[in-house]
């Protein structure tokens, strides 16, 4: 991720000091947070209580210059804000809501809606102000993700009290996209820009404004849940309206981005062809419903060849099988990312394939453990800014794909940067709750699913909010008979799916033993 901001770390002026990391001055709130309880995982309850202080020491504070929220969450990479990375860090950190201040790192961009609509990717920290006029040929936009973190914090929380304030805004957000980010090059569709993207030096040699796979994909996912809000709160016009842009955009996908030969999603090129670039953006489409079921399919063979994206470390953002694909990492040529990683992930679990979705979280979260306990870099492998002289066991910004080690980043000499979190708290927080250990969160129904996976062993989790409650889980094994425990200060409804079967619970207030 590079931004407004170029560090010039390759050139090394005298003897800078050595840097240190950033604390918070206030006492990390650990005891306030959920608790996985992993007798057979310990180093995964390690990792992930690592992420979560992490992301502490990151939170930042408005002030009546820049005009934000008066707490945020904040990625930690230079003094700007980045739209795409805060979506991101909202899918995780709203497992720690009542402690982290995570929808106002949202609200930070709303404020700053322009009349016509127009949200910049990114705000100076200092003052508040955009990076850079838009332009045509740099709209300066991100991926449009936020109504779907929206509903994401609603069906978590149960809480649908900001749809009626953010709808016209999101509503306002796509339409400028739609006259400002389409031309007849993209045949309805919506084209980006490397930063813009998030992607940064991914390939999209002769794309320019014609159609880019991910940011049109992004863009069918923000009307589906516009739409899904607007019903909510009882706005049919924009229900049904939000719902004709999905649709439209995902027939347009279909007919003018999907290669018969190659079975996979490109962009399109301004001459009329398909790239031939295979990245990991066409797998948005698994999680916003626009690839058949055939197609589906030809998408997760992809996902399995270790020829192209199953590699040691799954999934590298470039296919293995590109001439430009480097096992380093350099930033998005290979390197294994969180956000694109959960992307894929629950574009797995939305088309109904749990299986390889837990195998590739639990992939990655093991490789992200390793690294963390093992990996120990030359300090000539690390930017100037950030050689803090100790044992470097933190969370990078990318991983490589074929090594135990952070990727390189966007210079390919020096690796990415560390603690980041940022995004990367994806995996060792939302991945190892929602699909290693199985807990759904549906506040908006009062429900939690959790489906069981036996291969941790016996295992739960303390603390576990549901709208405003917490619960304790727990899976007990004795003579051959598995039990589940829950305790809970109020009841609700729980699905549990064990080999193969499924059975749904009333759990009234207090402890209730369920034998599997």
């Amino acid at each position: 991720m590079m931004e407004a901001i170029i560090f010039n770390s390759i050139l090394k002026v005298g003897e800078p000091k050595t840097p240190e990391r950033k604390k918070s001055a206030r006492p990390f709130p650990k005891e306030k947070l959920p608790e996985p309880i992993l007798p057979n995982h310990a180093d995964f309850k390690q990792v992930y209580y690592a992420a979560w202080e992490m992301a502490w020491n990151k939170i930042s504070y408005g002030t009546q210059e820049n005009g934000f929220e008066p707490e945020y969450m904040d990625e930690g990479f230079n003094e700007l804000i980045y739209q795409w990375d805060l979506c991101f860090i909202t899918g995780f950190a709203v497992y720690g809501r009542n402690v982290f201040p995570v929808m106002p790192s949202l609200d930070n961009f709303y404020k700053k809606q322009r009349a016509d609509g127009y949200i910049q990717r990114v705000y100076w920290e200092t003052n508040g102000k955009i990076a850079h006029e838009p332009s045509a040929d740099e709209p300066m936009t991100n991926p449009p993700l936020f109504a779907w973190i929206e509903w994401r914090y609603y069906e978590i929380s149960g809480d649908s009290s900001r749809f009626s304030r953010v709808v016209p805004i999101l509503r306002k957000y796509y339409e400028w996209a739609e006259i400002n980010c389409r031309t007849e090059k993209g045949k309805g569709l919506f084209y980006s820009t490397e930063l813009g993207s998030g992607m940064d030096n991914t390939l999209r040699k002769g794309v320019g404004k014609a159609a880019w796979i991910d940011y049109s994909a992004q863009h069918a996912l923000a009307a589906k849940y516009i739409s899904k809000m607007a019903d909510v709160i009882g706005d049919n016009e924009s229900k049904l309206s939000f719902q004709k842009k999905h649709d439209e955009l995902k027939g347009i996908i279909n007919k003018e981005l999907w290669n018969s030969k190659t079975e996979f999603y490109h962009d399109l090129k301004e001459d009329g062809e398909l790239s031939k670039t295979k990245h990991i953006g066409a797998f948005w489409t698994l999680l916003v419903d626009i690839s058949t079921k055939n197609q589906t399919e030809k998408l997760l063979e992809h996902l399995e060849n270790p020829a192209e994206f199953n590699r040691p470390h799954r999934v590298p953002t470039l296919s293995a099988d590109q001439a430009e694909y480097d096992p380093k990492g350099h930033y998005w040529l290979g390197s294994v990312w969180a956000p694109t990683n959960y992307m894929v992930v629950e574009g797995l679990r939305n088309t109904g394939n749990p299986k390889l979705a837990y195998e590739i979280a639990l992939n990655h979260l093991q490789n992200v453990r390793d690294i963390y306990f093992n990996f120990n870099p030359h300090p000539d492998s690390v930017a100037f800014d950030e050689r803090y002289a100790d044992e470097y066991k933190t969370l990078w910004e990318c991983y490589s794909s074929e090594y135990q080690k952070p990727a390189t980043r966007w210079d390919n000499t020096f690796y990415s940067r560390q603690d980041f979190v940022g995004w990367t708290g994806l995996g060792p927080i939302a991945m190892l709750i929602e699909t290693v250990m199985g807990f759904s969160v549906k506040g908006n129904e009062n429900l939690i699913e959790w489906t069981i996976n036996e291969d941790l062993g016996d295992y739960g989790i303390n603390k576990l909010q549901l709208r405003n409650q917490r619960i304790n889980f727990a899976i007990r094994s004795e003579n051959g008979i598995k039990e589940i425990v829950a305790d809970a200060e109020f009841p609700f409804n729980l699905i549990i799916n064990y080999e193969g079967k499924s059975k749904n619970i009333e759990i009234k207030a207090g402890k209730q033993s369920i034998r599997l």
